[in-house]
């Protein structure tokens, strides 16, 4: 990966503030790698590094580090930390707010260079443990990158705990910054901060002192037309993924050449599928964080594939907004009355769809939405480009984002992978260019049972 030209302008203004900085990039413009090129320029003095960020892009921030800057790290789960020293040969840890107060003593041993606050609105009350178990991480460390892209999701008082971390020397003051920026009310409870007063001069100071900023809207021209992206997420019962993969991995073993290959691929699928539909289950708590956050994060609308009912079924009831579902039962007006209340109603933020009933036949999402994220996998690649396609097409003014939410260290990583291996095939098939075949299934049965592995 190479940084963009407004990436490399803010790679600049996060040198200007002495590794001390707000990134503050709208949703899609890549604030993950933008610190992770930040921290390799100034190899090794950055290092050692902690990422604290919420659970469901734990193992993206993993899968970023080695990919962008080839930085191995370990991701730490559950509350006891390791006993003894840390390994001095691992130099980042990547860990989630939910459980940062049972580790924190034990990361500022490592005594870390370097802390990123992914999702930094986390820690806008300073009254919560977590928000205790940052400051406490982050005193006495050099650099402080703190990644949102709504730093401020209602108040300005919100701000207050990420400023005064970042920048000691000019946000000092709490109870100042608060009668000057908060709209003070006396009431005959007490003081009142909840408002927003003198937002220009805030706007300067952030600007001056702390804050890099960037809207979608300001750097479309170095955008690509379609970007695709691999979340990978975590599950949460592994012991019970890894004891169904263990059974499919020894009948794979078992099975002998002289047996009739349709009956033998014919069990392979269910026995696939079973793990597919489990994969699912276990991560749908993290598809959901990961929704909410987005839809937090932005004020964009949202289109969301899966396969089947149960994952729409879940996403339409936890998903924190208004939602419509096309599936093979909503046809004929239905189907045309859900996407004019995705186009029409402002407040009806997600299209969940099936990916065989809306992945083709659905037109007039991409004029009021960019982005999009499978939940659950097809095995057709042409299913996929089918479905990205809705985005994809006339009347579409914006670069499209695709999302793989993707359960990590399982079956779906490797078809994940798979899939946009073939959709890359498939381009050059209709384009021009030579292609390999497209057994996707033989591929990653014949992977899953060669090496015993699931991606």
């Amino acid at each position: 990966m190479e940084p963009y030209q407004y990436q490399k302008e803010v790679l600049t203004e996060i040198d200007f503030f002495d590794g001390r900085c707000l990134v503050a990039l709208d949703t899609g413009l890549g604030k993950t790698p933008i610190a992770l090129w930040w921290m390799k320029q100034k190899f090794p003095r950055t290092l050692p590094v902690i990422v604290v960020c919420p659970s469901s892009v734990k193992y993206q921030w993993q899968a970023e580090a080695e990919n962008v800057i080839g930085l191995q790290s370990v991701v730490l789960e559950g509350q006891t930390p390791f006993k003894g020293k840390s390994d001095p040969n691992i130099q980042c840890y990547i860990i989630n707010y939910d459980i940062l107060r049972f580790w924190k003593d034990w990361l500022k041993k490592i005594e870390p260079s370097t802390v990123i606050i992914d999702e930094a609105q986390y820690i806008a009350s300073s009254k919560t443990k977590r928000t205790r178990a940052v400051v406490s991480l982050c005193r006495d460390v050099m650099y402080v990158l703190a990644l949102s892209a709504t730093p401020l999701v209602n108040r300005p008082v919100e701000l207050w705990p990420t400023l005064n971390l970042i920048c000691p020397s000019v946000f000092y003051h709490g109870l100042r910054f608060r009668m000057r920026y908060c709209n003070a009310k006396l009431t005959p409870w007490g003081w009142d901060f909840k408002g927003a007063s003198n937002t220009v001069e805030l706007h300067n100071l952030l600007t001056k002192h702390v804050m890099s900023r960037r809207k979608k809207s300001e750097v479309l021209q170095d955008l690509p037309q379609t970007s695709r992206h691999m979340i990978p997420l975590p599950i949460s019962k592994p012991h019970e993924y890894a004891a169904a993969t263990e059974d499919l991995i020894k009948w794979l073993g078992k099975q002998s050449k002289a047996k009739a290959e349709r009956a033998s691929r014919a069990k392979q699928m269910v026995e696939a599928g079973v793990l597919l539909r489990l994969a699912a289950k276990l991560k749908i708590k993290y598809v959901i964080d990961w929704v909410n956050n987005f839809l937090q994060d932005t004020d964009e609308k949202l289109v969301l594939f899966g396969n089947h009912k149960k994952m729409i079924s879940a996403l339409s009831r936890r998903c924190k907004t208004k939602s419509v579902i096309i599936d093979g039962s909503v046809t004929g007006k239905n189907r045309h009355l859900a996407v004019q209340k995705f186009q029409k109603d402002r407040s009806t933020r997600l299209l969940i769809g099936n990916i065989k009933a809306a992945g083709t036949g659905v037109d007039g999402l991409q004029n009021v939405c960019s982005t999009m994220a499978f939940v659950e996998l097809p095995w057709q690649p042409g299913a996929v480009i089918q479905a990205c396609g809705r985005l994809d097409r006339i009347g579409q003014t914006k670069p499209v984002t695709v999302y793989y939410l993707v359960a990590h260290d399982t079956i779906e990583e490797g078809l994940c992978k798979l899939l946009q291996k073939k959709q890359d095939i498939i381009s050059d098939v209709l384009d021009g260019g030579e292609a390999e075949g497209l057994s996707l299934f033989d591929e990653l049965m014949k992977e899953l049972g060669k090496n015993g592995k699931h991606k």
